[in-house]
């Protein structure tokens, strides 16, 4: 009886023992490394110390994303052809999902440029949801560090929109602050339309939308402005990105 006992006692031993290798095996495929065409994994981010931060720059453009889709797509549009950093995280981060190191092909290109990947690789395995996500496709060509030159992303899997008619930009705070927002056209020096966006609380995203309906192709600039309630310290963002209304299928 008493080997039968230890007999049953190893078994269960032996079966604990692979099971705690197979987790971690799990786990470290799900980290952040190179697949292919773009880094993407789960990589916990340092905390931001900016005063203030662009999350995401997207085309306003809604899908329903139940169940999670095969890819995961973008598009964006630029006006000349430059080199672009890609960046994607959950805007209020829960499993630290991220994805940079877009390696595209072609390269990017004047006109609207494409990129997709599989979910399965981590977006599924985590059941992330990816109305959560921002993204971020920044213009490497430009080094003026005091200001964003972002090339807006429409963010889908199924269906394209026709025409670009609004964004969302999103931000947070590194402080509680008091702000407001304005949108200008070129090298106009007032405002296409501006307001209010009240107390922000600090590490709390907040989106900025803006309806574009009707307004000429060229390019923009959303400046975020405000001060801390602590210190009364200023806060100024500026965000320069070029708005083409016409989803165009071929590039110039």
């Amino acid at each position: 009886m008493f080997f039968l006992k230890n007999k049953y006692l190893i078994k269960i031993v032996i079966l604990l023992t692979l099971f705690s290798m197979q987790v971690p095996l799990a786990y470290d495929s799900l980290n952040y490394q190179d697949r292919g065409n773009r880094y993407e994994g789960i990589a916990p981010r340092p905390v931001s110390g900016s005063d203030i931060e662009l999350l995401s720059a997207l085309v306003d453009h809604r899908e329903t994303w139940k169940p999670i889709p095969s890819n995961g797509k973008l598009k964006f549009y630029l006006p000349s052809a430059m080199a672009v950093d890609i960046n994607i995280q959950e805007l209020r981060p829960k499993h630290f999902y991220k994805m940079d190191r877009v390696l595209p092909k072609p390269p990017w290109q004047r006109g609207f440029n494409d990129f997709q990947w599989f979910t399965r690789d981590v977006i599924a395995p985590l059941n992330l949801k990816m109305a959560t996500l921002g993204i971020v496709a920044r213009l490497k060509k430009v080094t003026n560090s005091d200001a964003e030159h972002v090339a807006p992303v429409v963010f889908y899997h199924a269906i394209l929109p026709k025409t670009i008619n609004g964004y969302l930009f999103t931000f947070k705070v590194g402080g509680s602050a008091e702000l407001q927002y304005a949108v200008y056209q070129g090298k106009n020096q007032t405002p296409i339309v501006e307001d209010d966006l009240g107390r922000q609380s600090v590490g709390e995203p907040f989106v900025i939308y803006w309806e574009s309906r009707g307004t000429q192709a060229g390019n923009y600039e959303l400046i975020v402005s405000g001060y801390f309630l602590d210190d009364f310290m200023p806060i100024h963002q500026s965000v320069h990105f070029y708005h083409q209304p016409t989803m165009v299928v071929k590039n110039h």
